[in-house]
């Protein structure tokens, strides 16, 4: 399939108001409803653009990021193994000093340290696991634009951001499966949440409406290379001084290419994610951090080989969506 700049805008007009209706985004790309659903529709069926809910705020689960090594040429085995793991929501293969890159999620602590030491470990072809604890995030990956719409477009969306604040609103069971259902699909009708949760449409748009105003789930659009040129994805590891992270956010958002930004507690504290158009771009991206952020000290890097599963989604060799595993059991998405 050959898809153009209008997809791409398209992508990013999701990315800005993930769940904003085809009649009211159509009018920001400047064509009609049908168009903009028949194009998403295509992509989404192609595997190359789809929509993650996760939980977000005081729901947010226990998370590490994990550096795996491996036998000899087991590597790509012990990330089929763990791309079923509910557990295991993002595995990528990696270059440089550690064969994989993971993102373990659990619903709480002790059970992330159960998932960590009784099961990651374990596998057989693993040789050692490094786990950082994340802590808090300077820059999430539910940020990121390619950069498609122009600066009105922009504006026009901005009104779809919802106000949020932590709050003390706490989950119930009917909440819960809403938000499992959404980590399929970020976009799934009311009318198909509805028969998941068993209730009524009216009420699952309430009670939506209100876990996106408690800040208790986030949305995130994610493609394949084929919708972007930036094709090459890379790991940085890096330290900074506790006081300079206030900076951190502004500064690296500025960058070309800077996808998110980790707090993890590790021998490195900072875990930054990039796309780029080749691997030299890693060095000339570097080089920015380096003048942007002093203080930030790079002490190593990795390119992504291949993404084998990316927030719930199991990708084929060439990044493209086959299949979800939900991120969280239902009975299992912390109570607040």
């Amino acid at each position: 399939m050959v898809f153009d700049e209008l997809d791409v805008a398209i992508v990013d007009a999701v990315r800005a108001a993930p769940r904003a209706s085809w009649r009211d985004l159509a009018p920001v790309m400047g064509v009609d409803p049908a168009t903009v659903s028949r194009r998403w529709s295509r992509m989404q069926a192609a595997g190359v653009a789809w929509v993650t809910a996760h939980p977000a705020g005081n729901a947010t689960p226990a998370c590490a990021l994990l550096e795996i090594s491996c036998e000899p040429a087991r590597s790509a085995l012990v990330a089929e193994t763990l791309a079923d793991d509910i557990e295991a929501a993002t595995v990528k293969l990696t270059s440089g000093g550690r064969d994989l890159q993971v993102l373990a999620q659990a619903p709480d602590f002790a059970a992330l340290s159960t998932y960590l030491l009784e099961r990651v470990g374990h596998i057989a072809g693993v040789t050692n696991v490094r786990s950082n604890i994340l802590t808090g995030s300077a820059l999430e990956a539910s940020q990121w634009r390619e950069g498609a719409l122009d600066l009105e477009q922009q504006r026009e969306l901005s009104a779809y951001a919802a106000a949020r604040a932590e709050s003390s609103v706490v989950l119930k069971p009917a909440d819960r499966h809403i938000m499992h259902a959404l980590t399929m699909d970020g976009r799934m009708s009311f009318e198909r949440l509805a028969e998941y949760a068993g209730l009524g449409a009216v009420t699952v748009r309430r009670r939506l409406a209100r876990l996106e105003s408690a800040g208790l789930v986030t949305y995130r659009c994610d493609t394949s290379r084929h919708l972007s040129g930036r094709a090459i994805a890379v790991t940085f590891y890096g330290s900074i001084e506790v006081h300079e992270l206030n900076d951190a956010e502004v500064r690296l958002r500025a960058l070309p290419g800077i996808r998110a930004c980790s707090i993890v507690a590790g021998p490195h504290n900072v875990i930054i994610d990039a796309l780029l158009h080749t691997p030299a771009d890693a060095l000339e991206l570097e080089r920015r951090m380096n003048h942007a952020l002093p203080a930030l000290r790079i002490v190593d890097r990795s390119v992504i080989l291949r993404i084998v599963k990316l927030l719930g989604r199991v990708l084929d060799a060439e990044g493209r969506a086959r299949r979800s595993v939900p991120l969280l059991h239902a009975v299992e998405v912390p109570t607040g």
